[in-house]
């Protein structure tokens, strides 16, 4: 029995560590996406007392929970990759990984952000015009988006290997 724990707890490890980049860009994403989340909820029930019209709502939603995502991504990204980028002795930025660690988000981030936000425009706007409230909107476009985004992240991560393995 104890064996067959080990067996698990190496195989656990290795997936871990083979799929550490990839697992803490997702944890970013979600902890970011709830923070704009919650922000484009505020935002659509507070527009929805000024008689905006659907479209200009969903914009202007969408556009505040890009904004907070984005800094919080930002922040949780820095905070959790800032030792990457030094070099080994010297505690200067290695600037030419520093440059790939970002071109790679860069498109990582582009293929999410463009899916989602494009997504969560249209459903909620469309939504909206079927007379959902703006929080029911605001929800199922925000899931719907992020479910589809997610989806698509992973399969371009593993398809592009934008996150290989370094030995």
């Amino acid at each position: 029995m104890n064996a067959t724990v080990n067996k698990i707890k190496s195989k656990v490890s290795k997936s871990y560590c083979r799929y550490y980049n990839t697992i803490t860009l997702n944890k970013n994403l979600i902890i970011s996406g709830i923070g704009g989340f919650i922000a484009s909820i505020i935002i659509s029930h507070s527009l929805v007392h000024y008689s905006i019209d659907s479209i200009l709502n969903s914009a202007l939603t969408v556009i505040t929970g890009f904004l907070i995502y984005k800094t919080i991504f930002a922040i949780l990204f820095h905070v959790d990759n800032k030792q990457a980028y030094k070099k080994r002795f010297s505690k200067r930025n290695n600037l030419k990984l520093l440059k790939n660690i970002w071109i790679r988000i860069i498109l990582v981030s582009s293929v999410f952000d463009g899916i989602n936000n494009i997504t969560r425009f249209a459903l909620m706007s469309y939504l909206l015009n079927l007379d959902y409230s703006a929080i029911e909107s605001t929800t199922i476009s925000s899931m719907s988006a992020s479910l589809l985004s997610y989806l698509v992240l992973n399969l371009v991560i593993k398809y592009f290997r934008t996150f290989s393995m370094k030995k």
